[in-house]
């Protein structure tokens, strides 16, 4: 039986919404899922915190101001973002999700941050005027075994260096 998109999005939401309000099953942490990915100008590093079956938590931290990432899409993964620090804009299918003044708001904390959900067909792209750091909460699709997000990355401006990456993981076991 084949579920629909909502009832997926539906599955991903209670998920994400379990894992934020519950206390945090360090146990659950793969020992090996640490990713950092780099290129000439932008470093990006992943850190699995949970992971259960198809879903999982993933932390992305960006150590330096000034970054950004190109327009891509995740094709094997459902995913809602959750923003912890600094100050980044996420535009999805080339509609920014906040706006200056919510992000204003939202670093003096006087707004909460949002579960933004972005689907596997969906394009994105971003950066940080700060370091920034968001929580990826996943739904990975299609029998494919969880790993890093960016591993699981579809652009024309993936870098050598993330290719490499992309297939030495692949022969990785998580």
């Amino acid at each position: 039986m084949n579920k629909s998109r909502h009832d997926n999005d539906f599955v991903l939401e209670q998920f994400a919404k379990k894992f934020l309000t519950s206390r945090m099953p360090w146990w659950k942490a793969p020992r090996n899922g640490i990713t950092c990915f780099k290129d000439a100008d932008n470093i990006m590093v992943s850190l699995i915190l949970y992971r259960e079956g198809q879903f999982q938590v993933e932390l992305l931290i960006s150590p330096y101001a000034s970054s950004s990432f190109p327009k891509h899409r995740h094709p094997n993964v459902d995913s809602m973002e959750f923003p912890i620090a600094g100050d980044h804009c996420l535009i999805i299918d080339n509609k920014e999700m906040w706006t200056s003044v919510q992000m204003k708001q939202w670093l003096n904390n006087e707004i909460q941050s949002p579960l933004i959900p972005i689907t596997h067909d969906n394009w994105h792209s971003g950066g940080g005027k700060t370091a920034y750091a968001f929580l990826s909460i996943q739904h990975w699709l299609n029998n494919v075994p969880p790993s890093s997000v960016g591993l699981d990355w579809e652009s024309e401006h993936t870098t050598d260096l993330h290719k490499q990456i992309a297939d030495v993981i692949q022969y990785v076991k998580w």
